[in-house]
């Protein structure tokens, strides 16, 4: 999938050179650069980016009046990646809903984490995995995936109704796709939490239970056609990796107020 993105900053050598930073990520699509308030608000109208790379200072001007002037007219605004130098303005950045702060000048690691908690976000606004294969582009609704297996450089997509969907990405790739009701187990294993019911931190495993849209026979609805027809339960056992423990109790088993 590719991901469309405007640069605001009125610094010249700053903005080419994080251009040239975002050329290493073939999925990031610049959509124009403005290096005003005005120019900017008109920018981001225009072209409703993903993400915006937003300078906090524009000739003497805040950064901030973007967002405030432009983001109402918007159902999901775009993201934004604050650039600035210091640390003076994470208050601001706060308050503003920013995503991500990048202290100037830009390092290529802390680029990387922007973008994929970019993703991560980006992901939880929609409710569905886009997956490109051979043929063409496989939409799969985030409630149907039960879990997603590693095997090697392919992923098995477990769905609810039984049917496996074959990519050929890693497990890391799929995960950053995700939004947090998904969670990493095991090295080899992403699960659903949506369908997680039991777990033992003792053996280290956990259950999903859900229930398909798949009718069970009985032996009375053999005789006739009434309510004993019932929906096939299906309860399934993964392993919980050593070094995912902590992360799925910590997940899972811990109450957070929201």
């Amino acid at each position: 999938m590719n991901y469309s993105f405007i640069v605001i900053d009125d610094k010249e050598k700053d903005v080419e050179q994080l251009l040239k930073n975002l050329n290493g990520f073939v999925n990031y699509v610049c959509k124009g650069v403005a290096n005003s308030v005005e120019d900017g608000i008109s920018l981001t109208l225009e072209e409703q980016p993903n993400v915006i790379f937003l300078n906090s200072e524009l000739k003497n001007e805040s950064g901030f009046e973007i967002i405030k002037h432009a983001f109402p007219f918007f159902n999901q605004p775009p993201f934004v990646i604050l650039v600035s130098e210091g640390e003076k303005d994470i208050k601001k950045a706060i308050n503003h809903d920013v995503l991500f702060c990048l202290d100037k000048p830009i390092e290529s690691k802390q680029l990387v984490i922007a973008l994929t908690k970019f993703k991560k976000h980006f992901s939880a606004t929609r409710h569905h995995l886009t997956i490109k294969d051979k043929i063409a582009h496989r939409i799969i609704r985030h409630q149907d995936i039960l879990y997603i297996q590693s095997d090697s450089s392919y992923c098995h997509i477990h769905r609810i109704n039984d049917k496996i969907v074959t990519v050929t990405k890693t497990l890391k790739e799929i995960e950053s796709l995700l939004p947090n009701s998904f969670l990493r187990i095991h090295r080899s294993y992403i699960i659903n939490t949506a369908y997680a019911e039991i777990i033992n931190t003792t053996l280290k495993t956990i259950t999903l239970h859900y229930r398909t849209s798949l009718f069970e026979v009985t032996e009375q609805s053999k005789i006739r056609l009434d309510e004993s027809f019932t929906l096939k339960s299906v309860v399934l056992e993964l392993p919980i990796g050593d070094i995912f423990l902590e992360r799925v109790k910590q997940a899972l088993l811990t109450f957070k107020l929201e």
